[in-house]
């Protein structure tokens, strides 16, 4: 297929091969089966995840030395960028500690230059790059060179499986030094065959931490992850920093069993893998265990501090069915929708009908997608992703390459752009940033919230130094409780012509009427130049994205650095994950979603409404967009000297509550409830909503203890009962 850079298409250039019989067998069979494929983000714990953390421990181990024993524990990304991002932020927090020593500096091993080019776009060098700190270097000569300048908290290797045995030998004693001088060592190994034999590379290197990507699932579906040792991740294994890096996608189910069945191949029947992957199969409480050890016990803790709340067993459009520990399963109106994903809810059947066993290999999808979103949102140039935080950071990227001499991004407080290096610049957390510098600096947060943000943001635009203005006009992860205030908006309405800034916005969360109107932007902001999409145009099946660009941008960011744009352009071009966007879209239509959503949404409004406003109430402000809203927790009184109510105790108490007695899986203070939810459903959840309102912090505690006893009291007689069947 030609390369045309005026209409999007997969070219050879794609990591993706075409969907094969299996990838199309494994998702018709998950939708038929009603299993779950996305459920909530970090928390979502399945067996098949759980196995393929134990298979990635047992691959990586025979890689380097099989003969010794090791546990290696893994974090699940969607692409092997994201997972290289997620390893030098692991790296950076485990080293933390010497960080006036090195400064976050990370030495890298770049021979095609790929990982390079996406954190410095303009050549600035590592001091002034997108994603500063990354000191990257062609070859093995060009390495040794610089590392004798400075220390390092980390050294990356890519390519290592294109070099010669001079330059391994070379790269081995390199290595040697660098350890020795406390730098740990990470190794790309994302184009691994799965049924590799001991390689002499991870022997010579020995790396502390290792990359994989989508040779794992056959270049069909999107994957990447980082594994290294149980210290290593220690920085991330505590109940306050457990989820410091988290993205939604990430153990999806798809990834998980395409991963799983290209491992299984190494192993022949008899071999100690496959009566784990049985004994776990079997038993839920050792599916735990072994995602404790191998991916991430933090979550683990949660599901038994829940007894099982978060067991989800089955998901089918508005509705999910979760298995408490007692055996006990309960159905529930889904009011997360894997944290907003999709349009028609769990697995419909139309995703079956209409995509799975229609999906023809020699149609291109992926410009026909550019030409459906052209005309949806009037920006013609599509670049795929394979996740929101990937399409947030090619969207920020493409804006800098429009804008090589504004260096300044205007960010408001509150807005959340995702985890990678260059997407965690949109995400204005302190606390979420802190741990993982040096970070692109040039970056002013503004709090949309005060009165004179209007004012604030018209004097930073008069500086003439800013480029691009990233906006999240509806929050869903912050403690705000209102869109962006229309004076703001207007603010940068009007400077956009005036000063020769980008506005971008960010319509992960927001866009197919998640917030009421097609797009959260429209009748707000009258001209936008980027934009990011993602969590509808996963229909619910599968991980994808966009970010999308007008013409002036597209032109501009080519004229800086065609290759780039390029790679932008290509490298995460999905046929199927565009034939599902696709089909989204035209969902979004047939389904009526205006209508539905605007009925649905008065429904919310008028739930509100009747909230109690009182102060003995563990409901403090709350507020909706759409389908989308958040519920202040509260915690009034004497209870505030023991119980935050931003605090675990609180949090685990409303989850409980949301789930056992309201039956709506609410697991978050936001809630993002099912555009094809009915309307008896609006009113379940939203009864509930006045109910919790009306229920003091004591009341709250009383009844989350008596479904403790209950359920302890349930598996009591269970236990006994289970043992003589098993007997």
């Amino acid at each position: 297929m030609s390369q045309n850079h005026d209409v999007a298409s997969a070219t050879a250039t794609t990591l993706f091969r075409p969907a094969g019989r299996d990838t199309l067998a494994t998702l018709s069979d998950l939708i038929e089966q009603e299993h779950p494929i996305f459920a909530m983000p970090s928390w979502f714990v399945t067996v098949d995840s759980a196995h393929v953390g134990h298979l990635v421990s047992e691959f990586l181990r025979e890689l380097g030395e099989p003969e010794k024993p090791a546990a290696y524990r893994c974090f699940f990304a969607n692409s092997r960028y994201e997972a290289l991002h997620g390893a030098v932020k692991l790296l950076r927090h485990r080293a933390a500690g010497s960080a006036a020593r090195h400064r976050g500096r990370v030495l890298v091993l770049d021979p095609d230059g790929t990982l390079t080019r996406r954190a410095d776009p303009l050549g600035d060098g590592p001091e002034r790059a997108l994603a500063p700190g990354l000191h990257s270097h062609p070859t093995v000569a060009a390495l040794r060179t610089a590392s004798a300048g400075a220390d390092h908290c980390a050294l990356v290797l890519r390519g290592t499986e294109r070099l010669g045995a001079d330059d391994l030998a070379d790269l081995a004693a390199l290595v040697r030094d660098l350890r020795g001088r406390g730098t740990r060592i990470a190794l790309d190994l994302s184009d691994v065959d799965p049924l590799a034999s001991p390689s002499d590379t991870v022997r010579a290197l020995r790396p502390d931490l290792f990359v994989l990507g989508e040779s794992l699932t056959g270049y069909e579906v999107p994957f990447g992850a980082f594994a290294g040792s149980p210290d290593l991740f220690a920085p991330w294994s505590t109940p306050s920093t457990g989820f410091l890096h988290s993205n939604t996608y990430g153990g999806n189910t798809v990834a998980m069993r395409a991963v799983k069945a290209r491992l299984l191949g190494r192993w022949h029947e008899g071999h100690p893998v496959h009566r784990v992957l049985a004994a776990t199969a079997r038993d839920w409480q050792r599916t735990l265990d072994l995602y404790a050890r191998h991916v991430n016990p933090m979550t683990v803790r949660m599901h038994r501090k829940l007894r099982g709340a978060l067991h989800v067993v089955r998901a089918k459009g508005s509705r999910l069915t979760v298995q408490l520990d007692s055996g006990r399963r309960l159905d529930l109106v889904d009011g997360l929708c894997g944290a907003g994903l999709g349009v028609g809810g769990h697995n419909p059947v139309d995703a079956l009908t209409d995509v799975v066993r229609r999906h023809d290999t020699e149609r291109d999808y992926v410009a026909e997608l550019q030409r459906v979103l052209a005309r949806d949102t009037g920006l013609p140039h599509t670049f795929p992703a394979v996740s929101g935080a990937s399409a947030v950071e090619s969207a920020l990227i493409l804006a800098r390459l429009a804008r090589p001499d504004r260096r300044r991004i205007v960010v408001f407080k509150h807005n959340y752009g995702g985890k990678t290096l260059v997407s965690l610049l949109a995400t204005a957390a302190e606390r979420t940033r802190a741990p993982f510098g040096p970070l692109y600096e040039d970056i002013r947060y503004i709090d949309p919230y005060t009165p004179h943000a209007a004012e604030e943001f018209r004097k930073e635009a008069a500086t003439g130094e800013v480029g691009l203005v990233w906006i999240e006009l509806v929050h869903g992860s912050s403690d705000s409780y209102a869109p962006i205030p229309s004076p703001l908006l207007e603010a940068v309405s009007e400077g956009r012509e005036r000063h020769g800034y980008l506005v971008g916005v960010d319509e992960v969360l927001t866009s197919y009427y998640r917030c009421g109107t097609r797009f959260a932007h429209q009748g707000r902001l009258p001209e936008v130049d980027l934009m990011s999409l993602s969590k509808a145009l996963s229909y619910g099946c599968f991980p994808t994205g966009a970010a999308l660009v007008s013409d002036a941008v597209h032109e501009a960011a080519r004229r800086a650095n065609p290759q780039l744009v390029e790679e932008l352009r290509t490298k995460h071009a999905h046929q199927l994950g565009a034939h599902f966007s696709l089909q989204a879209v035209a969902q979004v239509d047939a389904l009526h979603l205006d209508r539905r959503v605007a009925a649905l949404s008065a429904l919310v409004d008028e739930g509100i409404a009747a909230m109690d406003t009182g102060p003995a109430g563990v409901v403090g402000r709350r507020f909706a967009e759409g389908l989308l809203g958040r519920f202040e927790p509260r915690v009034p009184g004497p209870l505030r000297r023991i119980i935050e109510p931003e605090g675990e105790w609180m949090t685990f108490a409303l989850m409980i509550w949301w789930i056992t007695r309201a039956r709506a899986f609410v697991v978050y203070d936001v809630f993002l409830l099912p555009l094809v939810a009915t309307e008896d459903e609006i009113r379940r959840v939203m009864r509930a909503a006045r109910e919790l309102s009306r229920t003091s912090p004591y009341r709250l505690l009383a009844q989350v203890g008596l479904f403790h006893l209950g359920e302890w009291a349930r598996a009591f007689v269970r236990t006994p009962t289970t043992a003589r069947s098993a007997a």
